[in-house]
């Protein structure tokens, strides 16, 4: 049978999707929590959501280095590769900070690190802010800049790294995986600040790491036209994401074991995740179970999920009285009833801001495509 390849995984849009909706209600945990009763767990559940950023990191070091691995030998690699991240994520990261700028002195609302911003945070924040984050030097009104901070640093970094080693990429992610552990365990062990490990890259280096191992697995199935099977991974994330539940209490945020082992074994578990995934969009008979990753709805969720996650701090941070005033009604459920509407008023701006605003950029970027070299084209390669 002949295996195809197809240039887009449907399923890791469903990923993306799930993503957001683990950070969202997160992050939109503004009512008081539910400490008893049949909610209780729903409680657990919404303060764990901060796993979808592992999850980000993982599918981000998958995509962009699968991209990266096989167009290294364009004419245009590093402009055209640098144009589209600059072109994807530069245009709403700036508006949503101009934006910002306007609604904070007419709505107010709550201040995460104070009234005052450097001007050279606003403009420059993107590349760097989650290293002066966690020493108070943030964007008010975008705490959640932080990640992608770490995606940008990254992007900048590993165009180079690709095609520098790309016969020894499994090696170099590995060995990349495993220093930001030991960096973990060292700042821990010295008492930094747990928001510092959180956030630093190269705390955080591992996830995108896994995604890059994933990205030469997937490498390695093309070339030899393999047809992978989809249950031994989907098994393996099973069991390694509740060995590391197990030792970390469920991934309770900020502990010293969360913060070590924990984020290796979420990392590991959503790599294993993402390749049974992959396999199941490869797959000519596909798990039921993972339908749902490729329905339509939660495929527009991780669509517009970037627009999602730059802007749904501003109806937490402004309307947080409101949202509370709204969800009081519901009791224990309040939690959840919070949660849907930040992520309904979330996914409607995600709808708005990619269609009228974002699309535009993204089409200009495919005038930067890759551009094969004449000698790679008349060889074949």
């Amino acid at each position: 049978m002949q295996v195809r390849y197809p240039r887009h995984y449907p399923g890791l849009d469903g990923l993306r999707g799930l993503a957001i909706l683990l950070v969202i209600p997160c992050n939109a945990n503004v009512v008081s929590p539910v400490i008893s009763g049949p909610f209780r767990s729903l409680t657990v559940l919404i303060d764990r959501g901060w796993i979808g950023v592992q999850l980000f990191f993982v599918l981000s070091g998958f995509l962009i280095t699968e991209q990266l691995y096989t167009t290294r030998h364009v004419s245009n690699y590093f402009s055209g590769f640098y144009a589209r991240r600059i072109l994807r994520i530069f245009p709403l990261f700036f508006g949503a900070v101009a934006l910002g700028l306007v609604l904070m002195p007419l709505l107010g609302g709550r201040s995460y690190t104070g009234s005052e911003i450097p001007t050279w945070i606003l403009w420059f924040g993107l590349m760097f802010i989650n290293w002066t984050e966690p020493l108070g030097q943030g964007i008010p009104g975008f705490p959640q800049f932080w990640s992608l901070a770490v995606e940008e640093q990254f992007y900048a970094v590993w165009p180079f790294v690709v095609r520098a080693f790309a016969s020894r990429l499994f090696t170099v992610a590995i060995v990349l995986a495993v220093l930001s552990l030991a960096i973990r365990v060292f700042m821990r062990l010295i008492g930094m600040m747990p928001a510092m490990v959180y956030m630093w890259t190269m705390c955080r280096m591992d996830a995108l790491a896994f995604g890059a191992i994933a990205a030469v697995v997937v490498q390695r199935w093309r070339v030899k036209k393999t047809m992978p099977t989809v249950w031994p991974w989907l098994g393996s994330a099973l069991v390694v994401a509740l060995g590391g539940a197990l030792c970390t209490r469920l991934y309770a945020s900020d502990t010293w074991p969360t913060q070590t082992v924990g984020y290796t074994c979420l990392g590991v578990a959503f790599m294993l995740l993402l390749l049974g995934v992959v396999a199941n969009d490869i797959s000519s008979r596909r798990v039921r179970g993972l339908a749902v990753l490729r329905s339509r709805f939660i495929g527009s969720v991780g669509r517009y999920s970037y627009g999602m996650y730059v802007v749904h701090m501003f109806f937490v941070i402004f309307a947080a009285e409101w949202l509370n005033r709204i969800a009081a009604p519901f009791g224990d459920a309040r939690m959840l009833i919070c949660a849907l509407v930040v992520i309904a008023l979330s996914y409607a701006t995600g709808f708005l801001t990619y269609h009228v605003y974002e699309k535009h950029f993204l089409r200009l970027g495919r005038r930067f495509a890759p551009v094969r070299l004449e000698s790679a084209d008349s060889s074949g390669g």
